[in-house]
This record gives structure tokens, sequence and C-alpha cells, in this order.
């Protein structure tokens, strides 16, 4: 028997949250592909413990394991939106919020 009649991504079918399509996803909501683009993300973030390729990886492998990652599909976050500095983000819903609520 074929081992890829066997493999089966996924729970169920449903949307994909990374990209729309209609395919089997897991139970983040997310397809195969999107699946892969979010463990490099975490890698790619050295965010260690949310990535099942990192998991098992010994301590002192895991910057081999980024740089391989970086190597092979760029520096670029494929899935994970950049995070922004705190302070940044408070200032400017702080001003949103006081330009909404004057009144002329």
């Amino acid at each position: 028997m074929d081992e890829d009649e066997d493999y089966d991504f996924g729970l169920w079918e449903a949307e994909c949250y990374g990209c729309d399509v209609w395919t089997r996803v897991n139970d983040l909501g997310l397809c195969e592909d999107c699946d892969a683009k979010l463990d490099r993300d975490l890698i790619r973030q050295r965010d260690w413990d949310y990535s099942a390729s990192a998991f098992g990886v010994p301590p002192e492998k895991l910057e081999e394991l980024r740089t391989s990652v970086v190597k092979e599909y760029g520096e670029q976050l494929e899935l994970i939106i950049e995070r922004q500095p705190k302070n940044q983000s408070i200032k400017k819903s702080k001003t949103k919020k006081k330009k909404r609520n004057k009144r002329y």
C-alpha cells in the first residue's frame, strides 16, 4: 500500500484561516501549506516552544534550524504579522480615541 494514500492531513474539512481555501484543516484551522508557513514563522521569530519542527531539537541546534529555514525560505514572515512595539500601538490608539471624542 502506498504511504501517500494513508496520509491524511487535518481533522476535518473547513475554510483555512490563513488562505480562505475550503480544504482539510488541522486543530488550528490551518491547511497544510499555512501550517507549514506558521511553523517556519515561529522558527524565524525564535518561538521554539510553539514550533512543531523545533520540538525535540537540542537547544544548541535551534539556531542552526533557524538558519536553514531563513536560507531556504527567506527572512520575511509568511503568515504571521510583524509585531509592533507596545508603546507605539498604545499611543496610536489613545490618539484615535481623542480624535473620535472631539466634537466641534
